[in-house]
Order: C-alpha cells, then sequence, then structure tokens
C-alpha cells in the first residue's frame, strides 16, 4: 500500500469534493448530524493513491470535512485494521487536514483528471447547489473527464442545473413534482445513474435518523432527467454512462474505485 501521508508530488491529480455541511434538517424541522461516510472517502481515495495518483480534498469553505460519526463500523470495512487506517487517514492525510476550496479548485481545472464526490447526507445540503461546483462538472462534461459520485454523492451533480439552488429550494418546499420546472438544460439529461435508493433511505429513517428526508435523493435524479436504476438494498451497484460513473450505496465503495481507475486509464490511453 503506497502511504495516505504522500505530500503534492507531479502525479495526476484527481479531485475529492466533500461538503463543508455537519447537519441535516429533517422534515419536521428536527436538526440531525451529518457528514461524509468513511468509506466511502477512503476507499476510492486510497485505491487511487495506490494507483498513483494524488488526490486533492476540496470544500465549499476550505475548511476540514465532517465524517459522519454513524459511518464508523467495521461491517463497512473488511476488518478492523482497515477501519482503523481509514480513521488514521482521515487525522493525518494532509489535503484533508487543509483542504482548497471549491472556487481555487474551479480556477485550476487543468490540473485534474478527475472528479469524485462521496457520500453521507451532506452533499443534500450544499454540494447539489454549489455554483463552483457546478462550473466544475460542466468542464468536465466538456472534457469527457471522468466524474463519480457514490451513494448520497450524486445529488451533487444537480449543481450542474443552471438553476440549482431553486431547484433544491422547490423540492424541499413543494416536493419533486412542482422542482421540475427549475429543473432545465441539466448536462446529465438522459444519462444512466444510480443513487441511494428509496428503500435503503427507509430504512436510515426509522433506524437512523428518527424522521424523514427533506427530500428523496432518487427522486430528486429523476425528476430532473436522469435514468436512474438500482440494485439491490445493500448491495454494491455501480452504473457508467459516459463519463458519468455513479455507486448506489456504501457497499459500492470498492467496486466504483474501480470502475474510475478503468476510466482514468482509458482517458489517458493506458
Amino acid at each position: 500500500m503506497v502511504s495516505a501521508q504522500a505530500g503534492p508530488s507531479n502525479k495526476p491529480r484527481v479531485l475529492l469534493v466533500a461538503s463543508s455541511t455537519d447537519t441535516l434538517v429533517l422534515k419536521d424541522g428536527k436538526k440531525d448530524p451529518t457528514g461524509f461516510y468513511l468509506d466511502e472517502l477512503y476507499v476510492p481515495a486510497q485505491r487511487l493513491i495506490d494507483e498513483g495518483y494524488d488526490v486533492v480534498i476540496a470544500t465549499p469553505t476550505g475548511k476540514k470535512p465532517v465524517m459522519d460519526k454513524t459511518s464508523v463500523q467495521v461491517e463497512l470495512f473488511d476488518n478492523q485494521a482497515e477501519l482503523d487506517r481509514a480513521l488514521q487517514f482521515v487525522a493525518s492525510y494532509p489535503s484533508m487536514q487543509k483542504p482548497i476550496t471549491l472556487k481555487q479548485a474551479a480556477a485550476k481545472l487543468d490540473d485534474f483528471v478527475a472528479v469524485y464526490v462521496p457520500g453521507g447526507h451532506a452533499p443534500m445540503n450544499d454540494l447539489m447547489q454549489d455554483a463552483d461546483l457546478g462550473k466544475i462538472l460542466q468542464r468536465f462534461h466538456a472534457q469527457g473527464k471522468p466524474t463519480a459520485f457514490l451513494c448520497h454523492g450524486p445529488i451533487a451533480a444537480l449543481a450542474a442545473l443552471p438553476q440549482s439552488k431553486d431547484y433544491r429550494a422547490a423540492l424541499v418546499a413543494s416536493g419533486t413534482e412542482k422542482a421540475k420546472g427549475s429543473a432545465k438544460n441539466w448536462i446529465y439529461d438522459g444519462y444512466k445513474m444510480t443513487i441511494f435508493s428509496n428503500a435503503e433511505e427507509y430504512i436510515i429513517e426509522k433506524e437512523v435518523l428518527h424522521g424523514n428526508v427533506p427530500f428523496y435523493v432518487a427522486d430528486a435524479l429523476k425528476a430532473a432527467g436522469g435514468q436512474v436504476s438500482n440494485g439491490p438494498e445493500w448491495k454494491s451497484y455501480v452504473v457508467r454512462d459516459r463519463e458519468l460513473i455513479t455507486g448506489q450505496n456504501p457497499q459500492s465503495d470498492k467496486e466504483l474505485a474501480t470502475k474510475l481507475i478503468e476510466a482514468l486509464a482509458e482517458k489517458s490511453g493506458k
């Protein structure tokens, strides 16, 4: 395994985008702690590092992203030792400690060969309506650069909507049917994709959140024009369509990483 603490280098760079938020406001107004899911950030990041890429973390504010504490589960890793390595990565990887801002990343997009967004509920807050992320996705789309999202992460693809803020506001206030009016000219309209399923979200609402999410991410992508499909609950399921690579749930972390690395190799002609 290549050291997760490797410093900046001339290696090809992958941009890993995480939310700057740590709270999800539920339907009833209750606030629930949130953040990135540990395996969803670590497993693809470490795989990329092992394959010779430099992973650069970016958040909207430039502050270190917050981890969803409910994601510290040995069941999401091969064993306790791998979980410990993931926690060490979060605590010590230099770019995790001092992320760049999305605005900084958007100004230097030629520095990056791919972008990846892990899940946790947090991307439902800021990433899906972040204008700088929207610029990044639009440029990568135009250049056919690999663009990957995992679990709730694919909701951040909506940042590429010209009216992403209006779309999110309509989702929260009125639901998917009325939100459709703000979902125009999406670069991923018609793309095949996946995201955390409603069936899985229902379980999380009951067993973890004890309340309802402000909207269902699968429905939100469908209403915007995404051709959303889902596999069995809590089983790996990854969909690739052109430059877009999406994974359904935490269990898809390894398969998504493999598909992303394959796409990078194809893009570079290796």
